[in-house]
């Protein structure tokens, strides 16, 4: 059974893999290579707006180039930049306006480990009335298909791949280990992460996805289904009853204990009937074919890591020194 619900999972994954690939040209970020754009400390007197433009330049140009460039996600994998000022001139008029003529050198590499792939350099002119506005000028004249870019970005990807292909029992011991800790979420993440393209790593990722869900969901079911208790318990009033409903419906109906948060729900209801004449509905989730469960079990997998790539503490620390 949990071979075919495994098999199910995949078959469904590759689905809306394809469909996401169809929509309108785009690549889920789930299936892609995965690259981080980073703006180190060492990059100095560029204005901070500026700054935040640059990253997100080259998370459009990550994206142009068929590689997920989201900004703020925890991957070992970085472009970074340097940036040199090679001329800065006041351009005369009403007001003046200054001139910059930049050096931007792009450096992509494993900045966990600090191990540099390649570099690409790029020479940019922008014009503003003001330091920060020539910078956003300049960097708004980085042509999201460089061809040197490109070049870079292409390299790098085989490089990723290597990497994966590599360390692939050690990402999914890593991952047993979080399970181990009950890091769900961190686990699911890191599964999420390995790109599609690492075929072997990518379908043996797969394998671990549903059990690791299942086991999420189990857990959170029970500590969920404890606070709704003693949230009820508090009071048996329509107040605690509501306090109750907001710890049940975060709960999956493919979980365990999930008769026991039907059977809760229905004595909540009883409860409040015999004391008030107020309406308590409890949202129970049902699920109606194996494709409907699957699908949701998907999005459900999906949202978890989005959502912890999102919202965990940024505690990663690149290594980039030697890179220039």
């Amino acid at each position: 059974m949990k071979l075919k619900i495994i098999t199910i999972l995949t078959v469904i994954f590759s689905i809306l893999t394809t469909q996401a690939q169809n929509n309108n040209g785009k690549v889920d970020d789930f299936t892609r290579i995965a690259i981080v754009p980073y703006v180190a400390n060492q990059v100095e007197n560029i204005p901070l707006s500026a700054r935040n433009n640059l990253q997100n330049k080259m998370g459009q140009i990550l994206t142009k180039n068929g590689i997920a460039g989201s900004v703020g996600y925890q991957n070992p994998f970085i472009i970074t930049p340097n940036v040199s000022v090679l001329s800065k001139n006041i351009v005369a008029g009403a007001p003046p306006k200054i001139a910059l003529t930049l050096e931007i050198t792009f450096y992509i590499g494993d900045g966990i480990n600090g191990v540099k792939y390649g570099s690409a350099t790029v020479n940019v002119k922008g014009v503003g009335s003001n330091e920060n506005k020539a910078y956003l000028s300049a960097f708004k004249n980085i042509k999201n298909n460089n061809p040197e870019l490109t070049k870079l970005i292409d390299l790098s990807k085989n490089r990723i791949l290597e990497y994966y292909n590599d360390n692939c029992n050690f990402i999914l011991k890593e991952v047993d280990n979080l399970t181990s800790q009950n890091k769900f979420n961190e686990a699911l993440y890191t599964l999420t992460s390995i790109p599609k393209v690492s075929k072997d790593c990518f379908n043996n990722a797969q394998d671990k996805i549903a059990f690791i869900y299942t086991q999420k969901i189990n857990r959170d079911c029970e500590i969920l289904l404890n606070k709704a208790k003693n949230a009820w318990n508090n009071g048996q009033n329509f107040e605690a009853a509501q306090n109750a409903s907001h710890f049940l419906n975060q709960i999956e109906p493919e979980a365990k204990c999930y008769s026991q948060v039907k059977y809760l729900a229905n004595s909540i209801k009883v409860g409040i009937q015999k004391n008030t004449d107020k309406e308590w509905n409890f949202l129970n989730k049902q699920l109606k074919s194996t494709t409907d469960i699957e699908k949701n079990r998907l999005n459900n997998i999906k949202e978890i890591a989005l959502a912890y790539a999102k919202n965990s503490p940024q505690n990663v620390v690149y290594s980039i020194k030697g890179w220039w």
